[in-house]
């Protein structure tokens, strides 16, 4: 398959993604969240793949061995100045290493490729758990325990399955190795003689084997003693990392407010505050990082000389020549190598914890906060088939228990305007939030029309999504047929047609327009979807009075069968409304 029609293989299996939820609403484990993938639809393709890179591991191992046994020869030969043998030798390598070169371009390859699915089904489970039952929504506003949940989408999704199939594979090849190579080394180990004067000798069979077994035991349990500090250490490191970055994307984003509020000293603060504990944690991980490497260089030097020093015996006691004496290094280096793996490999261990941790920890606050809004939202909604919206014995909450409202009893019938009145803070704003469903704490019961769909609900600050100017005015339905002549039209009745030239350019529309300019584009959207009700939560408080008069002018002359109940402050827009809603007599 070439690498182009592969890439677009990779990126075209999304459809059956929605139908194969496997990241369920359930707290998980690191080991449950690895699982989860090698249970999937994908399962079967993931496992040949799989297969695939742990036999071209298997196999390298095996041209590994038939290294050593080369050397064996190939010192011989030197040994014994034997030139031809030494030459043929030498072709024979050049082969061998071709041979070698290729399978592990194509194994990296084929486990990057896997890395690659397993990364975006992944990632893709991630969103849905997220975005389903409003979890971004909740963990936002109520959860203070889940921080920068786009950083653990975006990179740690990443690092556990590429960490996780290192580790994993490395693993494998550890075993393997230590499996291929110690019956070399047992064969060339030979028995080592030790004397014990009067008790006689003792016989080693196999020393050199013990002898790594030995040494890496050692060096394994003390690098797990002097490095496991490091997991808690790179896990506060990211976060930390995590709200230095936010702190410097909040500020880009209120660029104006902090220019206007000449408040750069302060942001400037903040800034270092933050960055100094980011400094802080990370010379905290340099200093342990420092002691693991005072122990592990010491180690790995200690391993170049070791096995010279157990093998000169033989050599000298003429078990083997200058061949066996290299092969048995070799055999000793490779398996003293596969037993050390968690010690060569503690650093990526502690970094898998940490990123495992971060996003278990994720998960599970989703799952906490869904278990905890579920208890708490005792509001009942029912569909009905008059057109009217009902709220009856309604009682709002904040997120600690408190009482905003109770007992609210209001009947909205179609065909009527509706203004919400009340002071600053008493909960206007959450009473539009319960009906729209996404206020989970309080109770009462909700009644809405069959076609609860065609509710609109606008709040003070307009959503600009990415992408271009079209799709940010059919937001949220990007696929709603709409004319370019029609966007153009409402566009110059709201007074917008300097943005008719660009419904195709891709910016930051959010940075890029002005307050007043998006609550018009907001307006656009109700004329574009036609709802039969829509909230206004605010929505004309950055438009002076001649832009919300035509605003509200507008709406109802193209929407006459929609009736609008707005929220707000102003005198002025009482005069659109024919009736009132004050939320005073529910204190």
């Amino acid at each position: 398959m070439a690498l182009s029609s592969m890439c677009y293989h990779v990126l075209s299996f999304r459809g059956c993604n929605q139908m194969n939820q496997r990241l369920e609403a359930r707290p998980y484990t690191a080991w449950q969240l690895i699982k989860v993938y090698w249970q999937s639809s994908q399962r079967l393709f993931a496992y040949f793949m799989l297969i695939v890179v742990l036999t071209m591991s298997i196999f390298l191992v095996g041209m590994d061995v038939i290294f050593t046994t080369w050397y064996n020869y190939f010192y011989d030969a030197l040994q014994d100045y034997n030139r031809h043998a030494a030459f043929d030798l030498i072709m024979i390598f050049m082969f061998l290493a071709g041979v070698n070169i290729i399978v592990s371009v194509y194994r990296y390859y084929i486990q990057q490729y896997l890395a690659l699915r397993w990364r975006k089904w992944l990632t893709e489970q991630f969103l849905d758990r997220w975005l389903a039952k409003r979890s971004y929504y909740y963990l936002e506003n109520f959860d203070k325990y889940t921080d920068n949940p786009d950083q653990r989408i975006q990179e740690d999704v990443g690092g556990l399955v590429s960490t996780t199939l290192g580790l994993g594979i490395g693993l494998v090849n550890a075993v393997v190795t230590i499996c291929s190579f110690i019956f070399v080394l047992w064969k060339l180990s030979g028995y080592l003689h030790v004397p014990l004067g009067k008790y006689g000798t003792f016989h080693i069979q196999g020393y050199l084997v013990w002898v790594a077994i030995i040494y890496s035991f050692i060096g394994t349990i003390l690098t797990f003693k002097i490095g496991r500090p490091l997991v808690s250490l790179n896990f506060e490191q990211q976060r930390r990392e995590a709200n230095f970055r936010f702190s410097a994307i909040d500020l880009r984003s209120h660029a104006e407010h902090v220019a206007l509020y000449r408040g750069e000293e302060n942001q400037k603060t903040i800034l270092q505050t933050l960055f100094s504990r980011v400094l802080e944690n990370w010379y905290a991980i340099i200093l342990r990082q420092k002691l693991l490497l005072w122990f592990t260089a010491g180690y790995n030097q200690v391993s170049v000389i070791l096995p010279l020093i157990v093998v000169l015996p033989n050599y000298f006691n003429k078990v083997f020549k200058l061949g066996g004496l290299m092969q048995a290094l070799a055999a000793f280096s490779r398996i003293q190598d596969a037993f050390s793996f968690i010690v060569n490999s503690y650093t990526s261990i502690a970094e898998w914890q940490a990123v495992a941790c971060r996003l278990i920890t994720f998960l599970n606050h989703m799952d906490e906060m869904e278990k905890n809004v579920k208890a708490q939202n005792k509001f009942i909604f029912t569909l009905t088939a008059e057109d009217k919206i009902i709220a009856k014995n309604l009682t709002l909450n904040t997120p600690n228990g408190t009482k905003l409202l109770e007992n609210i009893n209001q009947h909205l019938m179609h065909g009527e305007d509706y203004v919400i009145k009340g002071r600053s803070g008493l909960g206007k704003s959450t009473f539009v939030r319960a009906l729209a469903g996404i206020w989970p704490y309080g109770s009462g019961l909700i009644l809405l029309p069959e076609k609860k769909k065609n509710i609109m609900f606008l709040p003070q600050t307009t959503y600009m999504p990415l992408g271009t100017l079209r799709e940010a005015l059919l937001f949220p339905d990007k696929v709603h047929k709409t004319s370019d002549e029609l966007l153009m039209q409402l566009l110059e009745e709201f007074d917008l047609s300097h943005l008719v030239s660009q419904l195709n350019e891709v910016a930051n529309w959010s940075g890029h327009l002005s307050p007043g300019e998006l609550q018009r584009i907001a307006f656009i959207r109700v004329l574009i979807h036609k709802p039969f009700w829509v909230f206004l939560d605010e929505s004309t408080s950055a438009l002076d009075l001649i832009h919300e008069r035509q605003a509200y002018h507008l709406l109802k002359n193209k929407l006459p069968d929609c009736s609008v109940v707005s929220v707000g402050h102003r005198p002025s827009i009482q005069s659109y409304h024919g009736q009132e809603i004050d939320l005073e007599a529910y204190v």
